[in-house]
């Protein structure tokens, strides 16, 4: 909510200072494809990790409830618990988690962290690489062709 209100200040500000409405939606649109572009780089990032990562098999425990962030499934690989990379989907977390059961899933261990990707992890990466990709590109494309004319 902030940053909506944050935005509408910065934006009211700069049509008083007399910038034209068109360079400040130029800007808006430059932004969002950085954002874009830095989205798609999480996911291939992530992509990798995940094609790098060990096959293991994990005990689903609980879901975690963070204050901040939202929810996140742990598991038990080997008597030590982990966290899913990815916040589990909220509205049917009873109908993807069943407490107890045993799940493929796959864990990339660093020196000081951790990366476990379940099969929730996988559609997360396999839906938000492409989708992320081609809204990078098209309008990357987009304001190519505008900067052009």
């Amino acid at each position: 909510m902030e940053f909506i209100v944050a935005a509408i200040v910065i934006i009211v500000l700069l049509l008083v200072l007399g910038v034209s409405p068109w360079t400040i939606i130029g800007g808006v649109l430059v932004l969002t494809e950085l954002l874009l572009i830095i989205m798609t780089l999480f996911f291939v990032v992530t992509f990798i990790l995940l094609l790098i990562s060990k096959p293991v098999k994990a005990e689903f425990l609980r879901i975690f409830q963070h204050e901040v962030v939202g929810t996140y499934a742990i598991y038990r690989i080997d008597g030590e618990e982990f966290k899913n990379t990815f916040p589990a989907e909220i509205m049917f977390v009873d109908r993807i988690y069943k407490e107890g059961k045993t799940y493929s899933a796959r864990l990339h261990k660093g020196k000081k962290s951790y990366m476990l990707f379940d099969w929730y992890s996988y559609i997360v990466i396999g839906v938000g690489l492409p989708v992320s990709l081609a809204l990078a590109v098209g309008l990357g494309w987009f304001l190519l062709s505008m900067w052009m004319m």
